[in-house]
């Protein structure tokens, strides 16, 4: 009968509305899944945004990181990597990690930075260069991981003439390794000169731990300005230990003593 028709339709319809709403759940969780993206630099050209440049478990899959689900790993000694003046957008991309003995040299036209984090590891360096509008369109951390005065990563944003801070925050995190400090001596763990237009760019440096417990050694971290170069550096100096400090100052103490009675 018509009622029995009329329910059966309705059943249909259900049946297929659950059934469409289950692929497009499907769908959408596939495509927020993280990816993780591994530099080959198989298409030989150095390009960031070249897809055949980079494998995702083993393989090309035709993009390169551009999600904000996607993690780029440089591994090391790959030589410069380049986002070129080619291309006008990055990719959010959520985290950009530089293995040690690589650069990620970021020069563009045109175009906004949309990363959560960069790793710098070992003595990797990240390089903002452009001549005309480079911006930054989210605040990012800036992770050094472990490092020492001799081994460290470097920020470099020194030749931009149009660089849209947008009143964004850049926050330091790492943690020096002491134990190989010695004598007195400067990190430079970044350094940006360049117009700031849409605001000023804040550096957060609460994130970096350079405590010791050697209290022979003493660290500072500091930002300065100087000639309109901004950078962020960390101060070290190996101090005399009480004792030592004592026996020097009763030598220097004699030592006047006896040429006064001369």
């Amino acid at each position: 009968d018509w009622e029995s028709v009329t329910c059966a339709f309705l059943k249909y319809l259900i049946h297929m509305k659950l059934s469409t709403f289950c692929i497009l759940c499907c769908l959408s969780t596939s495509l927020s899944q993280a990816a993780t993206y591994i530099w080959s630099g198989a298409a030989g050209n150095g390009i960031y945004g070249d897809a055949n440049n980079w494998t995702v478990n083993g393989t090309q899959n035709g993009y390169y990181p551009q999600s904000n689900s996607d993690n780029a790993i440089i591994g090391k000694n790959a030589g410069t990597v380049t986002w070129s003046t080619s291309q006008s957008y990055f990719g959010a991309t959520r985290q950009v990690i530089i293995e040690s003995g690589s650069t990620l040299l970021c020069t563009t036209t045109v175009g906004d930075l949309n990363v959560d984090s960069f790793t710098l590891e070992g003595n990797s360096q990240l390089i903002f260069e452009s001549s005309n509008a480079l911006g930054l369109g989210r605040n990012f951390t800036l992770n050094f991981g472990t490092f020492t005065a001799e081994e460290h990563g470097t920020l470099t944003a020194t030749d931009i003439s149009g660089f849209w801070t947008n009143g964004k925050t850049v926050v330091f995190a790492g943690i020096l390794d002491t134990s190989s400090l010695s004598g007195s001596g400067t990190i430079e763990l970044a350094s940006i000169k360049s117009a700031q237009l849409g605001g000023n760019l804040y550096l957060d440096l609460f994130g970096l731990d350079i405590s010791t417990s050697d209290p022979k050694i003493q660290t500072s971290v500091a930002q300065v300005t100087e000639n309109g170069v901004t950078k962020v550096l960390i101060n070290y100096e190996t101090v005399p230990e009480p004792a030592t400090a004592t026996l020097s100052l009763l030598g220097l103490g004699g030592l006047l003593l006896r040429r006064k009675r001369q």
